[in-house]
């Protein structure tokens, strides 16, 4: 219980905790980690892409989620490759019956 109630008197937002040691504001920091996703995935591109790429580089809290973000990916793909043929088979049946013939 204890744990629990200082969890709750952390200042915590959606994502994360924020660093007051941040080079930028919460409202910063809280836009990039969320666009990390985008960012991990190949799609953000220009100016955008810079942005976040910048923020990683400069944000030690931006960093840390970046990474958590990115050895968590690698953990699940490698979890995912290590299932049997026969296991993605299943997955991939039961995911044509949800969403029909279109998931290959």
């Amino acid at each position: 219980m204890r744990l629990l109630m200082d969890m709750n008197s952390r200042k915590t937002k959606r994502i994360g905790v924020y660093r007051p040691d941040s080079p930028y504001s919460e409202q910063e920091c809280e836009e990039i980690i969320q666009k990390l996703e985008l960012f991990l995935d190949g799609q953000l591109q220009g100016k955008a892409r810079e942005e976040v790429e910048t923020l990683i580089s400069q944000c030690e809290y931006c960093a840390e989620q970046y990474n958590f973000e990115r050895r968590l990916r690698e953990v699940l793909s490698r979890s995912w490759r290590a299932f049997s043929d026969e296991a993605q088979a299943i997955v991939a049946r039961v995911r044509r019956r949800i969403w029909g013939d279109t998931i290959s």
